[in-house]
């Protein structure tokens, strides 16, 4: 313990010293947003943490906000039984390439959560507004306790109830266990147990939302009730969703971006040795040889799919990535969707895949998708577009709004006024899909020529040639200037220290 502690207060004196004597990576971050972003960076870049290691340090709680109140429950696995049933049929073209581990529940329910202010009067009002709310963390880290700020901050900012669930993590619970456990939650709100005395909600009167990869599951849910055939929700809200697992477009591989994550250097499987990555790993091999021995089912991966160095996420085995409902940016279709606000910063390591799904959404008939699904959309029956609200604020990383920035409090208002139209005037009709480029000012802009790259990528879901060995990015030259820069660091952060 006190070792971690000289090492957290080198590591903080560190940060002050280069923020003043070099500066942050952009000019509107002040120290405590550089500070988090810094911590949150290293954190990514550690390989030596277990994941069993990580996922413990990810699940510490959030302290719960004065004016908030939190009720904890479970969602009875009945809600999952029912949404077996849906995920069965829509599942049905991809079983040959899933293990069906997911169907075997070992746990007796869905840890939830109610978020909302106290006497709010919501049971009685005539429209119920609610946010279905999916945290972050890569599918593999995380839980609703330790997402609180979001969660708190958005039943505060939007008069609405905010129900978080804890979704089964991979890579102890790969695809589809997450995509299992929201679609059950969903299906509660529409009827939940009559011994909790809440009335079945008007799926209009809920949003989806999330960040990160939950971002990325509210848009997967969002297809999968799409194609279920069930009632809609009002609107999808994501801030940051990852919605390209096979890391496809050119902001990946951008050495010049300014985020905590790291640049894709060939997987996403960077952990220090541990039983469950051993276990993960033989299992997913183990798939692997199946899938291709027995032959089960039509090839439905590209060829950049099959790695020698691996798997390339704890999520989906490497021949599941291109699933619609594992890389929403890769679906047959984007449209007859809810209405779509889809939140990104300009240094976002994953910007462009949330450009181009944006894009895919709104205009269907235009961007349709990786090369190996062609003739695929003119076959879907969803080719109405999607209205959709792309906004990309300037000099901000992934998930902007866990820090304190102009920015942020903008991306809540934004996020708060989409709710409530949404929501509240249902019979409205809504202002045009549109794509935006937000100034640190606050000022609304068109996208600027960086932004438009990824519209005529080709290589779009098609895995980037590269392996985790691969160093070549300029920005870790130590040029002279950093040199002395460091120098002058590691002198004075001794001297401090």
């Amino acid at each position: 313990m006190f070792e971690f502690l000289n090492n957290t207060l080198f590591f903080n004196i560190s940060l002050i010293i280069k923020y003043y004597l070099i500066g942050p990576p952009k000019p509107s971050w002040d120290l405590k947003f550089y500070q988090i972003w810094a911590m949150i960076k290293s954190m990514f870049e550690n390989t030596t943490m277990t994941i069993e290691q990580k996922q413990s340090a990810s699940f510490r709680p959030d302290p719960t906000p004065a004016g908030v109140m939190i009720n904890e429950f479970k969602i009875n696995n009945k809600y999952r039984h029912e949404a077996q049933v849906h995920l069965n049929e829509i599942l049905k073209p991809y079983e040959h390439v899933l293990d069906p581990e997911w169907k075997n529940l070992k746990d007796d329910g869905i840890n939830a959560e109610w978020v909302h202010i106290p006497n709010d009067g919501w049971e009685k009002r005539e429209i119920r507004k609610t946010i279905l709310y999916f945290h972050g963390g890569a599918y593999y880290l995380r839980n609703k306790d330790s997402s609180r700020n979001f969660t708190c901050s958005l039943a505060k900012r939007t008069n609405a109830r905010v129900l978080a669930i804890s979704y089964r993590l991979a890579p102890q619970n790969p695809f589809p266990a997450a995509l299992h456990d929201a679609f059950a939650a969903y299906l509660y709100l529409l009827n939940p147990p009559k011994d909790t005395g809440l009335e079945p909600l008007n799926p209009k009167n809920i949003v989806i939302a999330g960040i990160s990869a939950g971002g990325g599951l509210s848009l997967a849910l969002g297809l999968a009730i799409r194609d279920a055939g069930l009632p809609s929700c009002a609107g999808i809200s994501c801030w940051g969703p990852w919605v390209d697992l096979t890391h496809s477009t050119p902001s990946n591989l951008d050495d010049e971006c300014a985020d905590f994550m790291p640049k894709f250097k060939g997987s996403n499987i960077i952990q220090a040795k541990s039983q469950v990555l051993n276990e993960y790993k033989e299992k997913t091999a183990a798939l692997t040889e199946k899938i291709k021995k027995q032959n089960l089912g039509p090839k439905i991966w590209h060829d950049s799919f099959d790695r020698p160095d691996g798997v390339l996420q704890f999520y989906a085995p490497n021949e599941g990535l291109a699933i619609p409902y594992v890389s929403p940016m890769l679906a047959e279709s984007l449209g007859n969707l809810p209405p779509l606000l889809l939140v990104t910063g300009d240094e976002e390591r994953i910007r462009d895949e949330i450009i181009y799904l944006a894009h895919r959404s709104a205009e269907p008939t235009k961007y349709k998708g990786p090369s190996y699904n062609a003739g695929k959309f003119e076959k879907s029956p969803f080719q109405t577009p999607t209205n959709t609200t792309l906004e990309i604020y300037d000099e901000m990383p992934h998930v902007f709004q866990m820090m304190e920035h102009p920015s942020t409090t903008k991306s809540y208002e934004r996020t708060s006024e989409f709710i409530d139209r949404v929501i509240n005037s249902p019979n409205e009709p809504l202002p045009p899909s549109s794509y935006n480029y937000i100034s640190i000012k606050g000022e609304f802009n068109p996208l600027k020529e960086h932004h438009k790259k990824v519209l005529d990528w080709e290589e779009i879901g098609i895995v980037p040639s590269v392996t985790r060995n691969e160093f070549n990015s300029t920005s870790h030259i130590l040029t002279p200037k950093l040199l002395i820069s460091i120098g002058i660091i590691s002198v004075l952060a001794y001297i401090l220290y």
